[in-house]
């Protein structure tokens, strides 16, 4: 006699019953729901990390420049999801045509060459990279978003992109963005006049006043 709830193959093996197959189920349902969350909770702290060695070279690139005199960029690589910073001893000026005051702040250092009688050039500066800090690619799933440098209109997310750093503690204002290409991004915002770098979760939208000087002036006391 087979008892109720039972089901029997032809060869008279024990089959399993619906409540056994919604169980079984559910138990399915609920692993692949937990191993996704892990997933995504790795993502996010990949993200985390990336975003902080990243912030954290930022930081040395501005220290390092005041330190040795030497002109800096990092440069952000879209395609390959990798920055590096190269470094120069030969003077570069970007000048915001449509902001005096940030002329005039670089135009101080301009003075300063002269008295030193270092060279100006009105060419791209000699640039090589710069083996204190190496060149980083992030890690596999990590995306170099796009930035936004004060002067842009919108932000560059393709090819190349370089965020320049003064001897005279000057940095162009920029926000970078970070994304575990996934939907979820980390803004980096660099201040030009300290070299602080301030995290932000998502994807943050500029203020209407993001690199005008008398505003920077104000965040960095």
């Amino acid at each position: 006699m087979v008892a109720r709830g039972r089901r029997m193959t032809r060869n008279g093996e024990r089959g399993l019953t619906l409540l056994e197959l919604i169980i079984v189920i559910g138990i399915l349902v609920l692993l692949l729901g937990i191993g996704a969350s892990g997933l995504s909770n790795l993502s996010s702290t990949q993200l985390r990390t990336q975003t902080n060695r990243m912030a954290a070279a930022l930081r040395h690139t501005y220290s390092r420049t005041v330190a040795t005199g030497l002109y800096m960029r990092m440069v952000l690589d879209f395609e390959a999801d990798a920055y590096e910073v190269q470094a120069s001893a030969i003077p570069v000026f970007i000048y915001l045509e449509e902001d005096a005051k940030w002329r005039a702040a670089l135009e101080g250092q301009r003075e300063k060459d002269i008295e030193d009688g270092v060279a100006i050039v009105d060419t791209r500066a000699d640039f090589k990279p710069d083996n204190v800090i190496p060149k980083v690619t992030m890690e596999k799933g990590i995306q170099i978003d796009s930035v936004l440098i004060a002067g842009d209109t919108d932000p560059v997310s393709g090819g190349q992109a370089s965020i320049h750093f003064f001897p005279n503690g000057f940095v162009e204002p920029a926000m970078i963005y970070v994304s575990d290409g996934d939907g979820e991004f980390r803004t980096l915002i660099l201040n030009p006049l300290t070299g602080k770098v301030t995290h932000r979760p998502g994807k943050v939208d500029p203020a209407r006043d993001f690199g005008e000087p008398d505003k920077v002036e104000e965040e960095g006391q």
